[in-house]
């Protein structure tokens, strides 16, 4: 065999080693083998020599000949890690005392002219038990009525899977999937196998064939369970058991970065713009958008095109028979939220930052960041009530019963202003929002649809002082956020319970609303009010940890939350006082292992903006009483 055609055959088998290699190689990290599987020779070792007896060799032993290789497809794959996994797994229980305040269900409405927006009745400040019967106004059940049941309780899990599928050092894809998100335990017996519950006849009442999922459950009721099922929609549920929430890419360039997808966002101290990451939070912003972001004299610099909601699609109408695994079209362009974002901050990164802080320098980061969004029309979809085809699925509809638009000539500018300072132990952080805007044709949110304006405003300001080498934290945060004078009294206080209509002669929409991921308590405003909102709070709080050795520690922390009202007319005492709420904690963390457990003990003292005064309520008066909560925490974090 000719040498060329050797050293050609050498060359091969390296390569194919290589390739086979690469898997393996890929987790070693630097220190092992590259992904061609051998480093091309140094210059000057391709040119040929005569040959001379004192210079022959084995063939295979002279690379004079060989080639440089051609680059294989995978050759520009990372040599680290190419799949990462993050996430937790957690476990709440929770047991709430009196969250109603003990207030029933008012029978009158709320006099007073001032009192704008009021119903017939009245509702309790938070659900009451299922062992006290609400009264129907209707049938004159009495309001306040001692009710000896106060209590609720139970505990949900959540499993929170956050891969990252590093294709390359400069592109990255994410995910971020829940599973038994919030899934409360014993809530999915094998008795709830079927349907049932949903308005579906019973076997015997059904003629001919019977569909499998109308059955009952496998035990003939929940005290007969025998296990548990996974929760599925229409089936024992109102979510499935895996809940993919975000995926998205993030591209490195020499000129900045690119990322797209569904995908979170967060902003400044995430009083608004919160993206749930806490291993305690529910919800979460989640945004689909297209971003690029670049670093100029040390300021980052991010611009991005948001798909706000889109309006009637394809998948929303029953255009002849649909196909859900089909491409789905946006029917129209004047009914889509259009939203554009820009911002600029100052944010060192970690290692800079820790290194200046030692030094005793002063340290600001800060951030400014805008958001305009628009909404021209809104498409109405078609309403069909036909019990002749209800059974038989989505049918084709006729050209008159397609969906409309109607104006809506809506627009709004939110700017956020964002800061922190750093000085040794000692750090303070202030967070400012606005929205300002204009809607044309408010619809059902004006009770004489004309032309809204929206006036709305959050802030933050927080310290905390580190001190004992950061084993105690003390620290004060003051907050607010503005309200709106209307008003309804026959609806939860939990703004995400419930509507409120803006009323005939009130033209604009003032109140505020906290992410509700971002938590200052634990019964008023992350139970009761559902957020921080029409608002103004003071919290002092302070915390020690003991450090136990090996990355363990046991802690212990306190706080106090002091809250009034910014509208008092708009609170069911028409008075300035929420209240004050005591919170106490007891907590372990091994953060090597990943775990981490806490106990937490609140009380709520309601003050007179949420009692029921006579002059107000009439022969509904009442005080409200106190609320408690238990709250038990385990996790893993990984």
């Amino acid at each position: 065999m000719r040498r060329g055609h050797v050293a050609r055959l050498a060359a091969t088998l390296a390569l194919g080693s290589g390739l086979l290699a690469h898997p393996a190689a890929a987790q070693m990290g630097p220190g092992g083998m590259g992904p061609g599987g051998m480093q091309p020779p140094p210059s000057g070792q391709n040119q040929e020599k005569e040959e001379g007896p004192a210079e022959e060799a084995p063939e295979e032993n002279r690379p004079a000949d060989l080639e440089p290789l051609t680059a294989y497809p995978e050759q520009n794959r990372r040599k680290m890690q190419i799949f990462e996994i993050d996430g937790y797994f957690r476990l709440r229980s929770d047991y709430m005392h009196d969250f109603f305040l003990g207030l029933g269900y008012s029978t009158s409405a709320p006099s007073g002219s001032q009192r704008l927006g009021t119903q017939g009745y009245g509702l309790p400040p938070f659900p009451t038990p299922l062992d006290c019967p609400a009264p129907s106004p209707s049938l004159g059940g009495k309001a306040n009525s001692n009710c000896p049941a106060k209590d609720i309780g139970g505990a949900n899990l959540r499993l929170r899977l956050e891969p990252t599928l590093n294709v390359t050092d400069q592109v990255r894809v994410h995910a971020q999937i829940d599973v038994l998100d919030n899934t409360i335990l014993g809530s999915t017996p094998d008795s709830l196998a079927g349907i049932q519950g949903y308005n579906v006849p019973p076997p015997s009442a059904m003629t001919g064939a019977v569909s499998p999922t109308a059955l009952p459950g496998v035990a003939p009721s929940g005290f007969q369970s025998n296990s548990q099922d996974p929760p599925e929609i229409g089936q024992n549920g109102y979510s499935s058991s895996i809940r993919a929430k975000r995926a998205w890419a993030e591209i490195d360039t020499e000129f900045g970065s690119i990322r797209f997808g569904r995908m979170p966002w967060h902003w400044g101290r995430g009083i608004f713009y919160n993206d749930g990451g806490c291993a305690d939070c529910d919800v979460g912003t989640t945004v689909d958008r297209v971003m690029g972001l670049t670093t100029i004299y040390g300021h980052q610099l991010a611009l991005a095109w948001d798909l706000g909601s889109q309006g009637i699609t394809t998948q929303q109408l029953s255009l002849g028979r649909m196909d859900p695994n089909g491409y789905p079209y946006d029917l129209s362009q004047n009914d889509d939220v259009l939203q554009l974002m820009a911002s600029v901050t100052r944010i060192d990164n970690p290692i800079s930052l820790r290194e200046r802080i030692d030094r005793g320098d002063v340290v600001a980061n800060y951030g400014l960041q805008v958001v305009y969004r628009n909404q021209g029309s809104i498409g109405v979809a078609p309403t069909i009530n036909d019990p002749n085809i209800a059974p038989y699925g989505p049918q084709p509809l006729q050209p008159d019963q397609l969906a409309a638009l109607t104006p809506l000539g809506a627009w709004s500018l939110t700017p956020d202003l964002w800061f922190k300072l750093y000085y040794k132990s000692f750090t303070l952080e202030a967070e400012g929002i606005g929205v300002l805007g204009r809607i044309a044709h408010p619809g059902i949110l004006s009770a004489d649809n004309k032309p809204l304006t929206l006036g709305q405003a959050g802030w933050v300001v927080a310290s905390e002082l580190r001190l004992f080498h950061d084993a105690f934290l003390v620290g004060l945060e003051v907050g607010g956020a503005t309200g709106d004078q209307a008003f309804s009294p026959g609806q939860y206080l939990n703004y995400r319970w419930h509507f409120v209509q803006q009323p005939a002669g009130d033209n604009a929409i003032r109140d505020f609303h906290f992410s509700p991921d971002y938590h200052v308590d634990e019964i008023f405003f992350r139970h009761i009010m559902g957020t921080v909102t029409n608002a103004t709070y003071i919290k002092p709080q302070a915390a020690y940890w003991f450090d136990l050795g090996r990355t363990r520690a046991v802690g212990i922390n306190g706080g106090a939350i002091f809250s009034m009202a910014q509208v008092p007319v708009s609170t069911p005492g028409d008075a300035l006082l929420y209240g004050v709420e005591t919170n106490l904690g007891l907590g372990y963390r091994n953060t090597a292992e990943g775990f981490y457990a806490g106990l937490i003990w609140g009380v709520f003292w309601p003050l007179d903006a949420l009692d029921r005064p006579a002059q107000v309520w009439g022969s509904d008066a009442a005080s409200a009483s106190a609320a408690q909560i238990v709250r038990v925490n385990l996790g893993v974090k990984f």
